[in-house]
């Protein structure tokens, strides 16, 4: 009887034990079948998981689809993982159909596939989010695969979350987002972003490390909007946006605020009326375009109502118009040592650019170098 009695005791204290450590913070847990990562608490799914463990916990989903909206709002890393010859953890549309979950600054109501919310110290990593049968949903302005809204401050610079090797996909429903990141401080890397009604890789305000993205087959490529410190954009490549809802595409676009662009490589194989490699509309002192490879479009950089940027050693190839734009000059912009090869004029200015330095650049093959009007202007309706 005592020796029962030491057994049930035990066997009390053990199962009290795994409770307290489920709750304790740090705790691994993980979505899925029971033979995947057999030694950790399971839950069916993803959500279910990430709302019942406490902070800094680790979410692990295994392969398999999981329909539903996740919301993240608390500190923990998502991460897909293996099992056996399986690599891929899915999140896809719920059978109901998508729901507005959030009120973003740059779009008001939208729908999220996948949300963090509110909260610093997020990763996802290693995860699929397919839009495959979503739609335009009343009351949203946007259908967004994976938000971080209002995550971290400008303390944290662009360590307050990590979206990393995520996959963000088939978002077409004629509002459809990949990525974007809402007044946060976040890193951006090493992701899949394609076949994307509008913008894959977009961030409004706050700051961004966006670096080592492959985006494609989007009506944009990736947008920098009112960046309150300077974000970088850095070895992306970007290739075949196309026009969509009526506009043409942009590869790398700055619309307001400040930004770096280096080392991309953007070859949109779209040489249709308006077209743009790098656009930079009323961007702030301090954006940089610079070492970046653009090619196959219209015009390769077009600088308008801008101040203070510095585009300079980029190399821009078969543009059917100008190589560079530079129009409605604000001042004290530098646009040198670039080389445009192959194109149909080398540069375009207007009367508004006395305060710019726009030589020297290289002219390789251009039928015109200086062109006296240009033919056209970004973000205009398609014929």
């Amino acid at each position: 009887m005592r020796r029962f009695c030491t057994l049930f005791l035990f066997t009390i204290a053990l199962l009290l034990s795994t409770q307290a450590t489920l709750f304790a913070g740090n705790v691994t847990v993980v979505v899925g079948p029971a033979t995947c990562q057999p030694r950790y608490a399971h839950f069916s799914t993803i959500q279910s998981a990430v709302s019942s463990v406490p902070t800094g916990s680790k979410v692990m989903v295994c392969p398999g689809t999981y329909p539903g909206q996740v919301v993240i709002t608390e500190p923990l890393t998502l991460q897909g993982v293996t099992d056996g010859t399986g690599d891929a953890a899915v999140i896809s549309v719920p059978g109901g159909g998508l729901l507005v979950n959030a009120t973003t600054p740059l779009f008001g109501p939208v729908t999220a596939q996948l949300l963090v919310e509110n909260t610093p110290e997020v990763t996802v990593s290693n995860i699929i989010v397919d839009g495959t049968g979503s739609t335009c949903v009343a009351g949203a302005n946007r259908a967004i695969g994976l938000l971080f809204l209002n995550v971290g401050t400008s303390v944290d610079g662009t360590s307050a979350g990590k979206i990393e090797d995520v996959v963000v996909r088939n978002q077409h429903n004629g509002c459809g987002e990949g990525i974007l990141s809402d007044t946060s401080f976040i890193t951006i890397t090493s992701n899949e972003v394609h076949d994307i009604d509008l913008t894959p890789i977009q961030c409004n305000a706050g700051q961004n490390n966006i670096v080592s993205n492959n985006v494609q087959n989007g009506g944009n490529g990736i947008v920098v909007n009112n960046a309150t410190t300077k974000t970088t954009v850095s070895n992306n490549t970007v290739s075949n946006v196309t026009s969509t809802l009526g506009y043409e595409g942009i590869g790398l676009w700055v619309n307001g605020g400040e930004a770096t662009f280096s080392k991309n490589t953007v070859s949109l194989g779209n040489l249709g009326q308006g077209a743009i490699g790098a656009y930079l509309n009323f961007s702030g002192a301090g954006t940089t375009i610079t070492g970046n490879t653009i090619n196959d479009l219209y015009y390769g950089v077009y600088l308008s109502e801008s101040t203070g940027a510095s585009v300079q050693s980029n190399a821009i190839s078969n543009t059917s118009a100008d190589g560079i734009v530079d129009t409605f000059s604000f001042g004290g912009n530098i646009l040198t040592k670039n080389t445009v090869n192959e194109a149909a004029f080398g540069i375009f200015t207007d009367s508004t650019v006395g305060g710019d330095t726009l030589t020297p650049n290289n002219f390789y093959n251009v039928v015109v170098t200086i062109d006296p009007g240009p033919l056209g202007t970004p973000g205009t309706p398609v014929n």
